[in-house]
């Protein structure tokens, strides 16, 4: 689909507008929101910005437009992180059926989670056993949240592989059927 000559230049306003004014974009959005969401909002902003260009009615209120678009990603992140509180504020629990270090796991995942990589370790104990979101995670941990969903994801697969390889179950609520129960290698 050729693009117009008009929505050539809208887009190609855009981008200029946004490189000329970056830095007051970072500092808008840095002032507002936690250090580990700033890249991800202004990389959101600048390909919603490009991508919606020929929504722009005058151009000489592009820069008020590009700050509606990053406040309102702003207000999105914001959203967002007040419904993951309120996943795990109501008992949303792990998410994907994967396994996790929650209060109620057995003692065989908590010691299988202190024997995995201490990277793996200390992402399953924020968010499973302490109950931080994976933005405040990602922030005590001081990685990106994609990073720090990555790393839950990895960690949680390594726990359950490893509660698996030597308990014989992978789920840490069926301790009933443990291995572990016999043999006391993992109790308390």
């Amino acid at each position: 689909m050729a693009t117009s000559p008009e929505a050539h230049a809208k887009r190609r306003l855009v981008i200029e507008t946004l490189r000329s004014k970056r830095a007051d974009f970072e500092n808008f959005v840095r002032a507002r929101v936690a250090e580990q969401d700033v890249d991800d909002i202004l990389q959101l902003g600048a390909e919603r910005a490009i991508n919606g260009a020929e929504a722009i009615d005058d151009p000489n209120q592009v820069t008020a437009w590009l700050y509606r678009i990053h406040r309102n990603l702003i207000i999105d992140t914001y959203r967002q992180q007040a419904a993951d509180r309120h996943r795990l504020d109501h008992g949303a629990g792990v998410p994907d059926g994967a396994i996790g270090v929650t209060e109620e796991a057995c003692q065989c995942s908590l010691a299988q989670a202190q024997r995995l990589p201490a990277s793996y370790a200390s992402i399953l104990d924020l968010v499973d056993a302490q109950g931080f979101s994976l933005v405040e995670a990602a922030a005590r941990l001081e990685i990106t949240r994609n990073n720090a969903a990555v790393r839950l994801h990895r960690a949680r697969k390594a726990l359950r592989d490893a509660m698996e390889a030597h308990c014989g179950v992978t789920d840490p609520q069926a301790c009933a059927a443990c291995r572990c129960v016999d043999d006391a290698c993992c109790a308390a």
